[in-house]
């Protein structure tokens, strides 16, 4: 399990190392000038020219540290400061003065030359306004030497990339990589910073993990190593029954395909058996193409009773993949959720007709807490959420939270980079694998069924997690076989059974 976290959690972090373990702050400084060092020394020889634009601020001092590093080893170094150097901070000061005292200068206006390797220090993970300026014309004279094919190296997060959302600060720097200390950043992780870093190297320099007493991080993520610590554990000697039977509501007239492909991955991902409720229209391709499935059919009218007896039957609900909104789905939904205590995957339409729908609604939120887990994509969130787009997209972690918290369930927020949220914890799921060719038909049907066939094992947050782990990292083989042009959602089912054969011996 690995933390990322935001500027202000970094701050509390950094100060507790400092004031209350009382490591100083220099020598973090030192320490993180030396692992950004080490990480270019492949790229610097004798006579490397590089360059040096460093803020005023600690990022600033780091920039120099790492300098003056690369200078005592060989390179060619020109240091650049645009700002005053009257307000460095302390540690930024004694930098400069250390760099004096080794008879090095540091150039207050720039001077055109031709350089290998572009050091980016100017503004750190504490930025919070836009850069204009002086500086915006360093963050572009920084992005000029790179269109010429110089190396852009920043030092912890690009300037002018919020350290908390990713977005664009005005205008900032494009990095081939970037290194960073302690804990990834969440800017690090969402659009468009994601693309802006370049590659992330992520450094140890000795900030402790005991600052968590202070304030957890805001988000935690899995490691493609740790699949097989967080599958559920096989029984041996189990049957079809042992590891769990799952009710899958889905499918419409013409719609067969959502059941077909969420019911696969149900099975894929190790439940023992698996029964469909779907419209009589579609019983013949069911029984054709997806045998082990056994099926529930209905016409116009529901039988209340039938769907009493196949709750009662069930150990997991999977409800809403190519559901429709019509009448019928929305009876099913209300017999569904009147039993109140099954774990529920809820999907597409199923979220649809609760957030057309006061009574399913008032019915989730009557669910036993931490039962339900919803995977809505961002149109569905705004739909079941009531709020609009933009809000959405300035705080989609905190909008996470609260709907989470209104709701009482878990919230699967599916995007380029997805989140899930507990209604019971503020450390929010960042998934960091994944890929644009998942952008396909059939691929949430996939995850539903993914997360659907683990909880019938293990349903908890951290199997939840799982799911949406294994069905990203199985799109990103997808992705390497078929290209990110040609994924389809099968693909992700099939990558799936590899990722648990293969790489994890199961």
């Amino acid at each position: 399990m690995e933390y990322i976290v935001t500027a202000k959690e970094m701050k509390i972090y950094d100060s507790y190392t400092i004031e209350e373990i009382g490591i100083p702050s220099l020598l973090l400084m030192e320490r993180a000038a030396l692992q950004m060092a080490d990480v270019l020394s492949e790229h610097i020889g004798k006579g490397t020219k590089v360059i040096i634009f460093a803020g005023t601020g600690n990022n600033g001092g780091d920039a120099l540290a790492v300098g003056r590093i690369l200078a005592e080893r060989g390179a060619w170094v020109t240091f650049y400061m645009p700002g005053n150097e009257e307000h460095a901070s302390c540690e930024t000061a004694r930098q400069i003065s250390i760099i004096r005292n080794l008879g090095y200068s540091i150039l207050s206006e720039f001077k055109e030359a031709e350089y290998d390797i572009v050091i980016d220090g100017l503004f750190g993970i504490g930025l919070s306004r836009n850069i204009t300026g002086e500086y915006e014309k360093a963050v572009q004279k920084i992005n000029d030497f790179k269109k010429k094919g110089a190396m852009v190296a920043a030092v912890d997060i690009p300037s002018g990339i919020h350290a908390d959302s990713g977005a664009v600060m005005g205008c900032c720097v494009e990095a081939d990589i970037t290194v960073t200390f302690e804990y990834g950043k969440a800017g690090h992780y969402f659009y468009p910073g994601r693309i802006k870093r370049g590659g992330l190297f992520v450094r140890d320099i000795g900030i402790t993990d005991r600052g968590f007493e202070k304030k957890l991080p805001s988000y935690f993520s899995f490691q493609a190593d740790e699949i097989k610590t967080f599958l559920p554990m096989r029984d041996p000697a189990g049957n079809k029954g042992t590891f769990g039977k799952v009710l899958l509501v889905a499918g419409s007239v013409n719609m067969a395909g959502a059941a077909i492909l969420c019911g696969r991955s149900i099975l894929r991902c190790g439940a023992g058996m698996v029964r469909i409720v779907t419209p009589k229209e579609n019983r013949m391709i069911l029984q054709e193409i997806f045998p082990e499935a056994m099926l529930y059919t209905y016409e116009k009218e529901i039988d209340v009773e039938k769907i009493e007896e196949l709750t009662a039957w069930s150990d997991v609900v999977v409800a809403g993949p190519g559901l429709s909104k019509g009448r019928e789905a929305k009876e099913l939904m209300a017999q569904i959720l009147k039993q109140g205590k099954l774990p529920m995957v809820i999907d597409a339409d199923g979220l649809n007709l609760i957030a057309e729908n006061e009574d399913l609604k008032k019915a989730v939120k009557a669910y036993e807490r931490g039962k339900i887990v919803m995977t809505p994509h961002p149109g569905e969130f705004v739909r079941l959420s009531g709020i609009s787009m933009e809000q959405y997209k300035s705080d989609r972690r905190s909008e996470l939270v609260k709907l989470a918290g209104e709701f009482g369930c878990m919230i699967v927020g599916k995007d380029a980079v997805t989140l899930a949220v507990s209604p019971d914890s503020d450390c929010v799921y960042m998934n960091l694998t994944g890929n644009d060719g998942m952008a396909t038909a059939g691929s949430g049907d996939v995850l539903a069924g993914v997360i659907g066939g683990l909880w019938a094992q293990k349903p908890s947050f951290e199997t939840a997690c799982l799911g949406i782990m294994l069905h990203s990292a199985a799109g990103d083989r997808a992705a390497i076989k078929k290209s990110r042009y040609g994924i389809t959602a099968s693909d992700i089912i099939d990558e799936i059974c590899q990722i648990l054969a293969e790489e994890h011996n199961l």
